[in-house]
């Protein structure tokens, strides 16, 4: 098996020094991650956009081989800096991150973006094969996936999220046809993954309200095909930090800082110089503590190291000018002759010099306004293998979902910080360990290397699950008219609207046509049959429409069944229906053509008379409106087909129909529906070896689709006429 692993960076650059080419490798996360991935079975290769000339790859290509084997993707400049720097870094980067103020969209840089990627994918399909295995990163690549997808269909391509994915009120800032061109280009992925659950909701929130789609249990149906959305919180190589704590060089490192501030607890931060990390805040809440605890002046420093961080883009510069202001105010009126509160370094660090600064310091303070992970607090906890010191971490970290020994705070409340310093220089040593403990036990278990492989073996398995609906050919049909045939006791359970008729303007209109109810009637009278029409209608209604036929009714989505008389599976009338009428009132007299359908369990806002896209736009708003409504009712909201409608919780139509029948009495099954809520009927049945068929072209769970109204009421027609055999 060949992993192609695609990333914006490269593990390794290329740079010309005097006549040589020097070759500079990373020692990051992902690399290490990608690494662990190489095997006997496992073949490994990079490709990513080139940060180094065609002639110093082709000069020093030789040396890469025994490190990574690379496919270097060669961007035009100005096309690159319009990608990356424009939309990649001007939009998605501050708005996934919550800065929407710092957005810049342009419509150029955004048409960058997409013929970047394009230029990435058409690249990658000149090496890459169907049987590849692709492993996509972050939010320069998006649209990647769905354009790889194209090229190889089959292939097993998975997407990972490195940074945050935002609430949908952010997403919908992203002009629509941006947006919605972002969104589909996930949809590529078999598998789509994320730090923590909350951005995995985010996301499949984003979906539903964008495009229409409702997961089930973190799965989407999209284009015939099952896409799993999963969480996976990257993490760093446990055993290399802890294991450098007795590195001789750190050690001396350490030995050097500790001399340097001897008698003097130390605080120590080191981060980008990125607006989303907080540093403004940070320094502000030390200022805070040197105000409050006047006792501690003298007696603490603050080692603050910021790293260089495009550097040529205004709103870095003004933040490294806001830091360093900040740096001398605080300086100049805590500081003395004799003692300087922060220490400051705008530069690099190397690794020794970084474990260093972890294994000293008392406390390590890490306040991201946002963070996808933060991979620096990991590293921190795992090179204590003295288990000595506190982790003082910003509650906007995904980290913070998982390292809940830490002292979590809001990196915006200048206060908390202030108090958890305070809090972490007097903690006793035997809790310091025990958290630290804790939170090592935490991070070795759940490594960078389970990070890797954990995402490859879902990606690998996920692909096994795509599900398209077998279109019911002539051959198809054969096999299900010989089961029909031969079976002797049959169920045959009809969806009506959108199954055996199409969707008027008012409801009422839908009046069974009398070839209609001649065909459930042929059915009804062949021995062995039992004919149920399950539907979302009233009782009343399909009492009044089939209530002469001799066939089940099961009505309001499975709320009521009828045999020789109507039972309720629920009684009393949802405490929720007044409130939510209200709701939909609003809607309807706000959105011209829509209307209320009201039943004795559910309720339902209809806008298939609505204009397409103002119709579509109300029941995304009217969604995000239930959902905040109905916390903690006992109803679900039901997306259904231009109509959003809201039930009671208890049942669906395949509870009902297991609940209405003897399904092991039955040798033959047959399930039709159009709709979302005729999912749950297939879903029940389908482990009982029922056809199941779906109307229409959407994707589905069924096993079989046919794709108009009049192909169905053809094929029961004809298994109305059959000589069947019978108990």
């Amino acid at each position: 098996m060949r992993i192609i692993n695609i990333s914006y960076r490269l593990p390794i650059s290329f740079k010309k020094k005097g006549d040589k080419i020097e070759l500079k490798t990373t020692d990051g996360g992902l690399a290490t991650a990608i690494s662990s991935l190489k095997s006997e079975d496992n073949e490994l290769l990079w490709t990513g956009v080139a940060d180094f000339s065609r002639s110093d790859y082709e000069n020093g290509k030789s040396q890469a081989k025994e490190v990574y084997k690379i496919k270097p993707i060669f961007i035009e400049k100005s096309l690159n800096n319009g990608f990356y720097k424009g939309f990649s870094n001007a939009v998605i980067w501050p708005l996934f991150h919550y800065f929407p103020s710092f957005v810049e969209f342009n419509d150029d840089h955004f048409q960058n973006y997409i013929d970047a990627n394009q230029q990435i994918s058409d690249q990658i399909a000149t090496f890459g094969k169907e049987d590849d295995v692709y492993w996509i990163h972050d939010y320069q690549l998006i649209p990647l996936a769905g354009m790889l997808r194209k090229v190889f269909p089959n292939a097993k391509i998975g997407f990972f999220l490195h940074i945050p994915f935002p609430s949908f009120e952010l997403i919908r800032l992203i002009p629509k046809y941006a947006r919605n061109y972002l969104l589909n280009g996930f949809l590529g992925a078999d598998l789509i993954g994320f730090h923590t659950h909350e951005y995995a909701i985010h996301f499949l929130n984003s979906i539903q309200m964008s495009e229409g789609i409702r997961h089930k249990q973190y799965e989407l149906r999209f284009k015939h095909r099952n896409i799993k959305i999963g969480v996976f919180p990257i993490s760093i190589d446990f055993e290399k930090f802890n294991s450098s704590f007795d590195n001789d060089i750190v050690i001396k490192q350490r030995e050097e800082l500790k001399e340097l501030n001897k008698g003097k607890k130390t605080i120590f931060s080191v981060d980008r110089l990125d607006y989303t990390k907080g540093i403004v805040y940070r320094l502000k809440g030390y200022k805070k503590f040197l105000e409050l605890h006047p006792e501690w002046r003298g007696q603490i420093v603050f080692q603050l190291v910021a790293v260089p961080s495009r550097t040529d883009i205004f709103r870095y510069i003004e933040r490294k000018q806001m830091i360093e202001l900040l740096i001398s105010e605080i300086n100049g009126v805590y500081g003395s002759m004799s003692w300087t509160p922060i220490v400051y370094q705008y530069s690099q660090l190397k690794y020794h010099e970084m474990l260093g600064l972890y294994t000293n310091c008392d406390i390590a303070l890490i306040s991201p306004l946002r963070d996808g992970m933060n991979l620096v607090s990991k590293e921190f906890v795992a090179s204590r293998k003295d288990l000595n010191g506190v982790l003082l971490l910003s509650d906007l970290t995904g980290a913070a979902k998982e390292l809940t020994d830490a002292l979590l705070f809001n990196p915006l409340d200048e206060n908390e910080i202030a108090e958890k310093i305070h809090q972490a220089l007097i903690m006793e040593p035997e809790e310091q360990q025990l958290r630290m403990s804790r939170m090592q036990k935490q991070i070795k278990q759940f490594d960078i290397h389970f990070w890797g492989k954990s995402f490859i073996q879902q990606l690998i398995s996920s692909t096994f699950h795509h599900n398209q609906p077998k279109k019911l050919d002539f051959q198809e049909r054969n096999k299900l008219l010989n089961s029909y045939q031969n079976a002797q006791k049959r169920l045959i359970l009809l969806d009506y609207d959108g199954t055996l008729t199409g969707f008027k303007s008012n409801p009422e209109m839908a009046i069974p046509e009398s070839e209609i109810l001649e065909i459930i009637n042929g059915l009804t009278k062949q021995k062995g049959n039992q004919v149920a029409i399950v539907s979302g209608r009233k009782k009343e209604t399909l009492d009044e429409w089939f209530g002469k036929l001799p066939v089940v009714l099961i009505a309001e989505h499975g709320a009521y069944v009828k045999r020789s008389h109507w039972k309720a599976c629920i009684t009393g009338k949802p405490q929720w229906m007044d409130g939510v009428k209200e709701i939909l009132n609003v809607y309807a007299e706000s959105c011209e053509g829509s209307f209320i359908e009201e039943k004795s369990f559910s309720i339902g806002w209809h806008y298939r008379n609505c204009r397409e896209e103002i119709g579509f736009a109300q029941s995304r708003d009217l969604l995000k409106t239930l959902d905040r409504y109905l916390t903690d009712c006992n109803a679900t909201i039901v997306d259904g087909n231009k109509i959003v409608e809201i039930k009671p919780i208890q049942f669906n139509k395949g509870q009902t129909v297991l609940m209405a029948f003897d399904i092991s009495e039955f040798d033959f099954i047959l399930a039709i529906g159009d709709d979302k809520t005729d999912e749950d009927m297939f879903d029940a049945l389908n482990p009982y070896g029922a056809f199941s068929i779906k109307v229409g072209k959407s994707s589905s769970n069924a096993l079989y689709r046919l794709e108009t109204i009049q192909m169905v009421i053809s094929m029961l027609q004809i298994f109305s006429k059959l000589n069947v055999s019978s108990i």
